[in-house]
């Protein structure tokens, strides 16, 4: 009889347990944003949230000559009260589940980043999978107006050049929101982030007239990266800089580097796998890193006279790319400790971790110790494969 009663009861009484969709949203009440940029204006945020426009993103619809986002902005005294303001303008509540990129203002990045982002960590919407870069020279809001070829929605366009520049070039980063909290939290280390500007004419082209050009007006690019203590911007990094950086952080996939030839001309570089190992430690009262680079490369393009196919002149050219690649670390790490003054390679992380006991004696006064920091590199670069020919065609060519 209990069998026969419990069997009719579980079908009454587990529904109960599923919690079904009770928190649901129809897609047409959402204002999808898949860019945010955050500005500082006097004591005020300025949100700006660029917000995919459905219609004219379908791709069952007729192009019927509208844009794929619109830009809505608003001010608060936090970044929360800027976006629950905007539905003033929207006529659906700002949804950021999609994020795909934040863009922090220069003037606001000066300031310090960690107040608005904490709202970004805090609230349940929001993936923390979205990339974070700086305006360079100008407001976010600015970067956030810009029309793009290729890519109808300018953020995707901005989340996929970081993505595939970080890959294949190296001199960009791309971080999420977690590891910049990290590298806030972390004792001896501060947020690196990729710089964005806006080339091209003073006056922006916001409209859809600057995706009709072959060569667009206005253009988003990113520039190296930024650099900060803990919250505050510093400065800026150039080309080179940035792409030191990324060797020592261990986060260079892919990367070109040309090397000069003997008798003139030279030879270029596809650096197709890379290993940092970095090791620090404190030596009598004296902090000490050693970083070995093994690389592997294969030849991408050759502009002078050499013979490829001989061992000798492999050996010569892995020996010169040592070197080189030696010289611009160095070179950088010393206008790092010269120049900035600050420990941009989270150096200080490296020693707490190896060393936890000489860090103690140290970490008080890192800064000045940095200065000073004996920091010796040794690159092992090995060339691999020469692409689909041997010896260059251009000794062959007939007068």
């Amino acid at each position: 009889m209990n069998r026969k009663l419990l069997g009719l009861l579980l079908p009454i009484l587990l529904p109960i347990l599923l919690t079904g969709c009770w928190n649901s949203r129809e897609l047409n009440s959402l204002a999808i944003a898949v860019g945010l940029g955050i500005d500082k204006v006097g004591d005020q945020y300025l949100v700006s949230a660029q917000v995919v426009v459905p219609n004219n993103v379908a791709s069952n619809k007729k192009a019927d000559g509208g844009v794929a986002v619109t830009l809505y902005k608003s001010e608060g005294k936090t970044v929360f009260e800027a976006l629950r303001r905007m539905t003033t303008a929207s006529p659906r509540k700002i949804y950021l589940a999609h994020l795909r990129v934040l863009v922090l203002g220069e003037e606001l990045a000066k300031e310090g980043i960690a107040n608005p982002l904490e709202f970004l960590s805090r609230d349940h919407e929001p993936r923390t999978d979205f990339f974070i870069v700086v305006a360079k020279h100008l407001p976010a809001e600015n970067v956030l107006k810009v029309m793009t070829p290729l890519e109808k929605i300018p953020a995707n366009r901005m989340f996929t050049s970081l993505f595939t520049s970080e890959r294949v070039w190296a001199p960009t980063n791309v971080v999420t929101l977690d590891e910049v909290i990290q590298d806030l939290v972390t004792e001896g280390k501060s947020p690196i982030l990729s710089a964005i500007e806006v080339t091209g004419p003073e006056e922006i082209v916001e409209n859809k007239a600057n995706t009709e050009y072959i060569d667009p007006p206005s253009k988003l690019k990113y520039t190296g990266l930024a650099y900060f203590r803990k919250d505050k911007l510093l400065g800026w990094l150039n080309e080179e800089d940035s792409k030191v950086y990324n060797y020592m952080i261990n986060n260079v996939r892919n990367t070109v580097g040309v090397i000069g030839c003997s008798g003139g001309g030279q030879l270029s570089l596809e650096v197709i796998r890379t290993k940092t190992e970095l090791h620090g430690k404190v030596i009598h009262g004296k902090p000490q890193v050693n970083a070995e680079i093994h690389t592997e490369a294969m030849v991408g393009a050759v502009e002078c006279d050499v013979d490829l196919l001989n061992p000798a002149t492999i050996d010569k050219f892995e020996k010169a790319a040592d070197e080189q690649l030696e010289d611009l670390i160095m070179n950088s790490i010393h206008k790092a400790q010269k120049q900035i003054k600050f420990d941009l390679y989270g150096f200080g992380d490296l020693i707490h971790r190896d060393d936890p006991t000489g860090w103690k004696e140290i970490k008080d006064d890192w800064e000045t110790y940095f200065v000073d920091l004996d920091v010796n590199v040794k690159a092992d670069i090995k060339i691999r494969r020469f692409g689909t020919t041997g010896n260059a065609f251009l000794e062959d060519i007939k007068e």
